[in-house]
């Protein structure tokens, strides 16, 4: 069984730091770029399809259930 020399052990935990310090580098501008290409997409989809100037009424305007009834019904 071949014994590891000290050298090669530091090596590998070099390269594991550079691994590191480029993935702390690059990983918050890669968030960034994907943050910006998704806020897009999602912007895109929210655009209104026909005349943006033309106001929809909700379709529930009046309660169906009246907790406290008008006083002027009573009279």
């Amino acid at each position: 069984m071949p014994t590891k020399r000290w050298s090669a052990f530091f090596l590998y935990l070099g390269r594991i730091l550079i691994l590191l310090i480029i993935l702390a580098v690059l990983l918050p501008k890669v968030a960034a770029v994907f943050n910006i290409w998704m806020s897009s997409h999602l912007h895109n989809e929210q655009r209104p399809i026909g005349n943006p100037l033309r106001v929809e009424t909700p379709g529930w305007s009046k309660f169906v259930i009246q907790l406290f009834p008008n006083a002027q019904k009573e009279r």
